[in-house]
């Protein structure tokens, strides 16, 4: 059996047990009841059963929100998704010896940055009692008004359905349980904290935008006049076969989404250094450009305010080429056949094979030398940007990934 998996030579058998999700599994719901007031925010700990290794975690949030007497004055383009404040992901992991960081980003980027790939990982959808079901389709430049309809006084049942997988985007399903979440590297040490955003009345700013002088907000349960908002939290376990168990160490990413200000709000030349990244393997790098007073609550996503991106070693050496953002929306679209451009996003990309190995070893750049994104600043007043370096600190390793 070792002697098959070391040469690649699985048996059907073995195939078929590589990766065969089970479903969600539901492990708990909150309640923010803050929404119209202040953040809320939830810690769920010791609730992660890994009897059965995972590929990730789910969110299904629901909620009834009635704009009253006046529409908002202006609205915010990812609209209810940014109740999803802040989603921090965490555990002890036993080959880093230490804490990791799993995820830790808003809820619309995280939703966002999945559909630049052909990989529709979450649903986001508003029913307006008044004027019927509004399709929220896939986000496209500019991002459709669908996203956020508060303009209009009105009630809406919202629901946001986001996977949050432990694996790359698109990731081959050879490689997929590679990046499993198991008991025997995390033990029970994972932990969730949610963080709600919020929406008051009158004329203050929010999770939705500015309402307008008379604007009243009201939060209740999906489908109801009464009850509160809930938010369903899932894991996605995955069977393996027992003879596979020890054919693999899973390796494991870590996305943390920085936010970058004051270097956006001057117009900068050609090598504007944006942010100096990590130097650690790095698979993907996310960013996200646009205007904001109340982060991580974008009034405006923009093409404009950064014209073009590329990464650096040292300030000299390209590592990709600091070119016309769109060139760089193009590569993506033609790599992952995904159907549009998104207004503000962005992605560098190591892994078009589909295969994790492909990383950018970012661990062997030499000392005194510096890993940075660069690119052209328009300078915008109150531009913000979200940038999220995707970290693989560990490779899968074992005898399934030898070959």
């Amino acid at each position: 059996m070792a002697t098959q998996q070391k040469s690649g030579g699985l048996s059907r058998r073995q195939v078929a047990q590589l990766y065969r999700p089970v479903g969600p599994k539901y492990v708990t719901t909150v309640s923010p009841t803050t929404m119209n007031s202040a953040n809320a925010t939830f810690l769920i700990a010791n609730q992660f059963d890994l009897s059965l290794p995972i590929i990730g975690f789910e969110l299904v949030f629901k909620f009834r929100v009635v704009i009253g007497t006046a529409g908002l004055a202006s609205v915010n383009p990812e609209g209810f998704l940014n109740f999803l404040n802040n989603i921090q992901i965490q555990g002890t992991n036993a080959r880093q010896k230490g804490n990791v960081t799993l995820w830790n980003i808003d809820g619309a980027t995280a939703w966002m940055m999945q559909h630049l790939f052909n990989n529709r990982a979450g649903q986001y959808n508003i029913n307006n009692q008044a004027g019927g079901a509004i399709e929220v389709i896939a986000p496209t430049s500019p991002i459709p008004a669908s996203y956020n309809p508060t303009g209009t006084a009105a009630t809406y049942d919202v629901r946001i359905v986001l996977r949050l997988p432990s694996h790359p985007f698109e990731c081959n399903d050879t490689f997929k349980s590679g990046y499993l979440i198991r008991q025997e590297e995390w033990a029970d040490s994972l932990t969730m904290q949610l963080t709600f955003g919020f929406q008051a009345a009158a004329a203050t700013t929010g999770a939705l935008g500015t309402g307008a002088a008379g604007t009243t907000v009201a939060y209740t349960a999906y489908g109801s006049g009464a009850g509160n908002p809930t938010c369903d939290i899932y894991t996605l376990p995955v069977e393996m076969g027992l003879d596979l168990k020890d054919a693999l160490l899973p390796g494991f990413l870590t996305r943390f989404a920085q936010p970058v200000t004051s270097i956006l709000q001057s117009a900068g030349g050609l090598n504007t250094a944006i942010l100096t990244l990590q130097k650690q393997p790095t698979s993907r790098i996310f960013g996200k450009f646009g205007t904001s007073t109340v982060a991580p609550y974008f009034a405006t996503l923009s093409d404009t305010n950064v014209t073009t991106l590329g990464l650096t070693l040292g300030g000299n050496r390209a590592v990709r080429n600091n070119v016309d953002i769109f060139a760089h929306k193009n590569d993506a679209l033609y790599e992952y056949f995904a159907d549009f451009p998104i207004l503000g996003y962005q992605v560098l990309d190591f892994l078009q094979s589909n295969n994790p190995d492909s990383v950018y070893p970012g661990d062997k750049i030499g000392d005194g030398s510096t890993f940075q994104l660069v690119g052209t600043v328009a300078g915008v007043a109150n531009a913000l940007g979200i940038i999220v370096q995707e970290q693989a600190l560990y490779l899968p390793t074992g005898p399934l990934y030898s070959f």
